[in-house]
């Protein structure tokens, strides 16, 4: 384990930054989602917060063991949370009964996250 962080500490510092901004944006996805079932409760099951959990784990977890088929991964998973959370945005402002503004900027900052985490990792010197 020490042996990885140091890899980590050693790696250059577009890779650190893109770790940071995935794990920032997982974290996000959660907050958000417990920030949704606040503000409109019985949206989620249970199982379904597991599987988020799960797969955001799983994602960081490869990303964070320098597979390298972990980074395509990633890139696929960040567009599909982008284009989720872009959905969100774009029921919100069409103004579908959504009434905290608190989750339209958390769903853009989930975006913002998410898109740097993609731009660090797409860049060829990461």
């Amino acid at each position: 384990m020490a042996m990885k962080l140091l890899a980590f500490l050693e790696s250059p510092h577009d890779v650190r930054n893109a770790v940071g901004y995935l794990l920032g944006g997982w974290l996000s996805v959660y907050a958000f989602v417990a920030h949704i079932e606040w503000s409109f409760p019985g949206r989620f099951t249970q199982a379904n917060v597991l599987r988020l959990l799960v797969v955001g784990i799983g994602i960081c977890y490869c990303v964070l063991r320098f597979k390298l088929w972990a980074r395509k991964m990633c890139i696929f998973f960040n567009i599909g949370v982008i284009g989720v959370h872009l959905l969100f945005l774009v029921a919100r402002i069409a103004a579908l009964g959504l009434t905290p503004d608190s989750l339209t900027v958390h769903a853009l900052l989930n975006c913002v996250l998410f898109g740097f985490s993609t731009w660090f990792l797409v860049r060829p010197e990461t």
